[in-house]
């Protein structure tokens, strides 16, 4: 009988040090996995930050005319506002933070892609600067100026175009030459680089036509 009951309390305390370790370990799991996405985060944050101002940016041979004539722009701290906008504030879409980290990647990895893969001389970023469209977005804009229409009552010429704007009811001829909603960069054709003309190189069609010249 004694023997029994010894038995039994030998049960019951390991059924209680067996209960004790899963709670245990549930506890470490949760607060391991709390620490872990907090340090993610963490360095996340970091990561996004430093890779999305100009010196990282402008680290590129084929970028520092763009990281010059940036510089000597509002956007980029030249003004008196004191405000500066990183090229992440104007180079990718701000709908949503998933689609911002994506847009993120995706575009790191191809400009790594072409200029370790591709001689860049050769691209032509005056005929790139028409592109414009298609590497400034909207929504980029507006996380700034989320007071614009407001903002520029002041303004009349402003205001109208503005509220165009926002109506749906500002229209400018695409690529394919079909009419559609215009984008900020269709009337701010050079927001963010200021004179970026006079710092880009010459065309390449201009450096093989000097070359050709030279020749004879």
């Amino acid at each position: 009988m004694e023997e029994e009951k010894v038995i039994n309390k030998n049960m019951k305390d390991n059924q209680k040090r067996k209960y004790s370790f899963g709670v245990w370990a549930v506890v470490g799991i949760v607060v391991g996995g709390i620490l872990l996405g907090m340090g993610t985060s963490f360095f996340t944050v970091i990561a996004v930050k430093h890779t999305s101002d100009v010196n990282f940016c402008g680290s590129c041979h084929s970028m520092k005319p763009m990281a010059a004539a940036y510089r000597n722009s509002v956007h980029g701290g030249y003004g008196d506002s004191g405000i500066m906008a990183t090229c992440a504030d104007c180079h990718l879409p701000h709908e949503s933070t998933a689609g911002y980290l994506v847009q993120k990647v995706r575009t790191g990895l191809w400009d790594v892609w072409v200029e370790t893969t591709h001689d860049t001389s050769k691209i032509d970023w005056h005929e790139k600067r028409e592109e414009r469209r298609n590497w400034v977005y909207d929504s980029a804009c507006l996380h700034c100026h989320e007071n614009l229409l407001l903002g520029t009552r002041p303004n009349k010429k402003a205001f109208t175009a503005h509220k165009a704007y926002f109506a749906k009811k500002l229209v400018v001829s695409g690529d394919d030459g079909k009419k559609e909603s215009a984008k900020c960069v269709d009337c701010h054709k050079h927001v963010g680089h200021y004179q970026l003309e006079k710092h880009l190189p010459p065309r390449p069609s201009e450096v093989e036509g000097e070359e050709e010249n030279a020749e004879h």
